[in-house]
């Protein structure tokens, strides 16, 4: 008979573990992720109980428990065990959100992940025919880029369309616990010494007021949120990147570091990457929880003398830092308590997503003014400022920020200022970061209620 087998924490899983060691445990849910796949026509809820438990076969995260022990916290994989639990919630919705926020209703109560595994299936059914399959997933068990994975192999295995899928299902998937294995390893281990020597050169950098960042509002409850679609925006974006040969990621990098230059009042910046540490060979397509936090040092006086040069230095430090970016979080909590006397403390959080920004956009709609929508965060606690950058024809760039540093006039304000910017850009290619700082800190103040 087959038994659990256990071994330590992947490096992402351990940062998963640490940084919500503190949160209120009935916030935890606000973490976890979802994904939703549309049932064809005729699959039935027996082909989807049965494409759920290939699902649990081919990917040990979904059968893994965690567990805290005298040696630390361990990951314990289990056998796979046949038919899984997959619930179901009976309600017509007419969109895949819809469809999420039904099936994501069951993991409303926090998973116990040492009696649990990490996740929760569903069927959404409309007159008992399932319309949605729905997975959820703490974040310790998946990140963005595992949960696009597991949706698309569920899609092509309900007979969906998903080339993606179907490619996937031909492979054997790498394992968390084999990675953590290898990052125990004696390579694993020269790369850690490394990454502890930028840590080290980072700090000594740094003024100790300005990292750790401080971040006891981080775990309080309170969190508002806007986002800007803007056709116009993606397409000024793209315009920039391809005639000045700059990443679409580096510039809008580039622009939300001025933002919180003028937001913070301070020259020296210092932001939050989020590394998802797929870059090597067999770990890119993992299912598990890869990302971590990356910070990045930037100075905005003396700053380069064009926007252009600004974005280009920093695309070098956020490299390092991406570079840097797997690593065991205890050895570099200890490193920064013991050079600054307290934790390590994140914040000013950035993502890009829109890895579709390049590409021809659709006719139409390209020279409207974005228009910008307070949202409802689903998370109400973390960073202070977050911004999300997201794929698609209108490029939503997303915002979730502590009312405390950014109140909603001047949140929706920076939003209208991304947009503008970036139009501006398009045609000025000698604009300096400077005249940028200036144009935001009029734009916030124009902000403030009378």
């Amino acid at each position: 008979m087959a038994t659990a087998n256990s071994a330590p924490l992947t490096f992402g899983q351990l940062s998963v573990w640490r940084v919500m060691a503190d949160w209120p445990h009935e916030r935890w849910p606000e973490t976890y992720l979802t994904g939703v796949v549309e049932t064809p026509a005729d699959c039935d809820a027996d082909r989807l109980v049965a494409a759920f438990g290939v699902l649990c076969e081919r990917h040990e995260s979904l059968r893994t428990r965690f567990a805290d022990t005298a040696r630390g916290p361990v990951q314990v994989v289990d056998p796979a065990a046949g038919e899984v639990t997959v619930q179901t919630v009976e309600r017509p919705v007419r969109t895949a959100d819809e469809a999420a926020a039904a099936g994501r209703e069951l993991a409303r109560d926090r998973i116990d992940r040492a009696r649990e595994h990490a996740r929760r299936f569903a069927l959404v059914t409309d007159g008992g025919r399932p319309t949605h399959a729905v997975i959820t997933t703490d974040h310790i068990v998946a990140d963005g880029f595992a949960m696009g994975r597991l949706r698309a192999e569920l899609t092509a295995l309900i007979g969906g369309d998903s080339s993606e899928g179907r490619r996937w299902l031909e492979e054997r998937p790498p394992q968390p616990s084999a990675l953590a294995l290898a990052q125990q390893s004696a390579a694993g281990r020269t790369r850690g010494d490394a990454v502890l020597r930028y840590w080290r050169d980072l700090l000594a950098a740094l003024p100790a007021d300005t990292f750790p960042v401080p971040d006891a509002a981080g775990g309080n409850p309170g969190r508002i949120e806007a986002v800007l679609r803007s056709p116009r925006a993606r397409a000024s974006l793209a315009d920039v990147a391809k005639q000045r040969g700059l990443a679409p990621h580096d510039v809008l990098l580039a622009l939300t570091s001025l933002a919180v230059a003028v937001i913070e009042e301070t020259t020296r910046v210092v932001m939050t990457l989020q590394s998802s540490n797929r870059f090597s060979p067999p770990w890119r397509t993992v299912v598990s929880s890869m990302n971590q936090y990356a910070p990045m040092m930037l100075d905005t006086d003396p700053a380069p003398r064009t926007f252009d040069d600004y974005v280009r230095h920093v695309q070098r430090t956020a490299l390092k830092a991406y570079r840097f970016g797997s690593y065991d979080i205890d050895e570099v909590d200890a490193l920064v308590r013991a050079e600054r006397g307290r934790a390590p403390g994140y914040d000013h959080f950035y993502n890009f997503l829109a890895h579709d920004v390049t590409q021809t956009a659709p006719s139409g709609g390209a020279d409207r003014p974005g228009r910008v929508e307070a949202t409802r965060p689903h998370r109400q606690i973390g960073p202070r400022f977050d911004v999300k950058v997201l794929g698609g024809p209108e490029m939503p760039v997303v915002v979730r920020a502590d009312p405390g540093l950014v109140p909603a006039p001047r949140l929706h304000a920076l939003l209208n200022w991304y947009d503008e910017e970036l139009q501006r850009l398009a045609g000025d290619s000698v604009s300096s970061p400077d005249a940028l700082i200036r144009r935001c800190g009029r734009a916030l103040e124009r902000a403030v209620p009378a």
